[in-house]
């Protein structure tokens, strides 16, 4: 204890600053390396899993030595981010299981592609990994300073803080260089004391001149257009183009500026096509307005051609019928939006859940469509408009609404609810009797195209029409789906002056049946092929944990340590599908994510005290805990989520009220089980690492959501806690043996010592 004072004068307030901390560490490395590093912008999973796995390791060590290597971790890591942000947007993670945008290739190059992917991997993952073992080493050593329960408490109650203030400043734009002063400024005075001031400021000094170089971002690449004189290529000078990055609540955004440079009859020509939008380094978006009229005073033929093609896609919604009332989902900078200005809507509402990237369309967008007096902005998740709006419409766009972002750290992306079968309904509801849904696409994916078809087919009642772009190319290829309210839609032909570029489909046949539902929403996921370079890189990622951790996993036999070990797998999976479900409700945004993370925290710390007033009582009891859980783990697997949802509501509806309890009833029991098991550890550090390690786990299995259907992974936490009953169990047969064999030891001749002769052991805050 008194080391542990010298360092940090108070136990107990070093525990809740380094705890909040450690939350806000790990959220920040999953957002800063999703955002620069192209391989972790869907696969948050393994920056999680080595954050996971380093505070496990750290926690297990509780050595004063690993926390002076802090500084050096901190170093090393944002030089990590560094390199991604030069080299991040070349690496994308190897898979065949689609994700569709962001694959490395073709498949005959993956073998190769994956050999090299592999070592980097090891390389990029050593960073957080390094930077969270030496935080966690000093937390570990605090863990056995404090009695077990009031140190979990307090690390519960630090997280739930740094989880806050992480959304909060993470809402404000900054950027994550800047997010990384606040953990430097609290870690300070701590690491100095530890360190020494001179050898702090070694480390401190090339810490702060690379993140200055982080202020300075390398620029993506953008492509100018050039047209009809190949000769003259060189000649022709586009004007500098200036990038601008912003920070939104899901996503890093750089915008560029996108010009067609052409030479008309020896007259250099540069017309601003509009923004070019990257999202976490990878092309995205264009915030445009492709109204000729805007290019007519160029006078350039090749120009007018040019925009003709690019604009087509968005024009052709608007050409079916007048379009009135417009609803745009997914309006992003609002080059659809612009389109239904041009073609007479009376208003549109454009809905999408970025608030910066509707930003950037205000600012940039050159045909300024959110200035016009006839839109209304609304920022919300589209699944979670559908649900609760009551107005009606002519017309409802879904135009290349796609994300490359996920919902927290699970495999649910942002706009997968939006294309299920449920949230079609919902959207075919808002539809007047004889509105018209189009839904535009860009893939050259057969099965993605099928799957569209069969989930819309299923949610209206009848085949879609579907128009396809007669001049796709090998990357790209504009699919069009059209349903209406009432069916009447079979007479719909595409304008004359669309027949050269557009062609409607006889007969579509599907080539599969795969239908979306709310329980299987993952649109960008094959599952009809053994993603072989995926297992492979998660096999290396398990190995590597396993190597890192094997002193704290294979020197373990205490089963109660065990039991701690398959909560936490149990736990995480219950986490992400409660932020899943979750979704349908209050929509996938960062907001809902937040919201349920921090309830959960909350949840776990009244747990804590739960037990802490019920004392022996209930410690006695945990057979009975597990029971309870049981019970409300089966009542959450066969609760009719859907039908309830469906119902709607206010804010006090049944779904509103009642789907939070019962899916935060299992948390709850499963809280009381650890904190009554925890607070009886004998060496509170290695049982927290244990279930630290345990997440890692839970985080590798949730995969398995990608085939098993996100309810599914209720009956896999099942499995993992009725193992941790059984490591229960097994503690208590020991412990029951053990004081057997006690008793018989007191009852054995005088000349054994008796337990009160028998020395104790001084407790040792650092022993292993």
């Amino acid at each position: 204890m008194q080391s542990l004072k010298k360092a940090g004068e108070d136990p107990a307030v070093e525990l809740f600053i380094l705890s909040f901390i450690s939350l806000y560490l790990e959220l920040l490395v999953i957002r800063w390396m999703a955002a620069d590093i192209q391989a972790f912008a869907i696969f948050k999973t393994f920056p999680l899993v080595a954050c996971f796995v380093g505070l496990g390791v750290g926690c297990a060590l509780g050595s004063q030595k690993q926390f002076r290597l802090l500084p050096a971790a901190l170093l090393f890591f944002t030089l990590i981010m560094m390199a991604g942000d030069v080299a991040g947007h070349l690496m994308h993670f190897p898979t065949l299981s689609g994700f569709i945008w962001g694959k490395p290739g073709q498949t005959d190059i993956l073998p190769i592609y994956t050999a090299v992917f592999m070592p980097l991997l090891l390389v990029l993952l050593s960073g957080p990994f390094l930077l969270m073992a030496s935080l966690g080493a000093r937390l570990g050593a605090l863990f056995n300073a404090i009695k077990p329960l009031t140190a979990y408490s307090i690390n519960v109650a630090g997280a739930i803080a740094g989880s806050i203030t992480f959304s909060v400043v993470c809402f404000q734009g900054l950027a994550p260089w800047q997010l990384l002063i606040l953990p430097l400024v609290l870690l300070l005075p701590y690491l100095s004391k530890e360190t020494g001031k001179a050898r702090w400021g070694l480390v401190l000094v090339p810490l702060c001149v690379a993140l200055a170089a982080l202020s300075h971002p390398v620029l993506p690449d953008i492509n100018v257009l050039y047209a009809k004189d190949k000769e003259r290529e060189k000649q022709l000078q586009a004007p500098p183009v200036e990038v601008s990055t912003y920070w939104s609540p899901y996503q890093r955004l750089d915008v560029v500026p996108r010009y067609y440079v052409d030479d008309n009859d020896g007259k250099p020509i540069s017309a601003l096509l509009g923004n070019t939008i990257f999202s976490n380094r990878l092309q995205y978006q264009e915030a445009s307005d492709v109204s000729p009229s805007r290019f007519a005073k160029y006078n350039s033929k090749p120009l007018s051609d040019y925009v003709m093609v690019y604009g087509q896609r968005y024009v052709l919604p608007y050409q079916f019928q007048p379009p009135g009332e417009v609803l745009v989902v997914g309006a992003g900078s609002g080059t659809d939006v612009k389109q239904a200005l041009e073609h007479g809507a009376r208003h549109v509402d454009a809905v999408d859940i970025d608030p910066v990237i509707m930003r950037i369309g205000k600012e940039s967008n050159p045909g300024q469509p959110y200035q016009d007096s006839r839109v209304t902005l609304i920022c919300d998740d589209a699944r979670h408009y559908f649900n609760h709006c009551q107005k009606k419409y002519d017309l409802i766009v879904f135009s290349h609404l796609d994300s490359v972002a996920t919902v927290g750290t699970g495999s649910v992306r942002l706009d997968n609810y939006v294309y299920t079968r449920e949230s079609m309904k919902s959207a075919l509801r808002l539809l007047k009797p004889d509105g018209l849904m189009v839904i535009s696409f860009c893939t050259t994916k057969d099965w993605f195209r099928d799957r569209l078809y069969n989930t819309l087919k299923e949610a209206c009642g009848y085949s879609p029409v579907v128009i396809n772009d007669k001049h796709a190319s090998w990357y790209v290829a504009n699919t069009f789906f059209i349903a209406g309210r009432d069916g009447n839609i079979n007479n719909l032909t595409i304008p004359p002056a669309y027949e050269h570029a557009f062609e409607k489909v006889a007969a579509y046949t599907p080539k599969s049946d795969k239908v979306l539902t709310d329980d299987w929403p993952f649109i960008y996921v094959v599952t009809h092929t053994v993603d072989v370079f995926y297992l492979l890189v998660v096999l290396e990622v398990i190995a590597l944990s396993l190597f890192a951790s094997r002193r704290v996993l294979f020197s373990e036999k205490d089963p109660r340590n065990w039991q701690l070990f398959f909560m936490g797998a149990a736990f995480l999976l219950l986490e992400l599908q409660s932020i899943s479900r979750l979704s349908l409700i209050y929509g996938s945004s960062w907001l809902t994510s937040a919201v349920v993370i921090n309830a959960i925290l909350v949840m776990i710390l009244f747990a804590n005290f739960v037990v802490g007033i019920g004392g022996e009582a209930i410690r006695k009891n945990k057979n009975a805990l597990y029971i309870f859980l049981m019970a409300t783990l089966i009542v959450s697997y066969f609760f009719p989520i859907n039908q309830v949802i469906a119902h709607g509501g206010g804010a006090f509806s049944a779904a509103t009220l009642v789907v939070p309890l019962v899916i935060s009833l299992p948390m709850f029991a499963a809280g009381m089980i650890f904190a009554s098991s925890f607070s009886e550890s004998a060496n509170p550090r290695r049982a927290l690492a244990l279930n630290l390690l345990g997440t890692v786990l839970g985080a590798l299995l949730e995969y398995f959501s990608n085939y098993l259907g996100i309810k599914n992974l209720l009956l896999i936490a099942v499995g993992l806690y009725l193992v941790s009953w059984i490591c229960l169990l097994r503690a208590a047969k020991l412990q029951t043996a053990a004081g057997a064999s006690a008793e018989s030891t007191d009852l054995a001749p005088e000349t054994a010592q008796s337990p009160a002769d028998t020395p104790r052991p001084s407790p040792d805050p650092t022993a292993g």
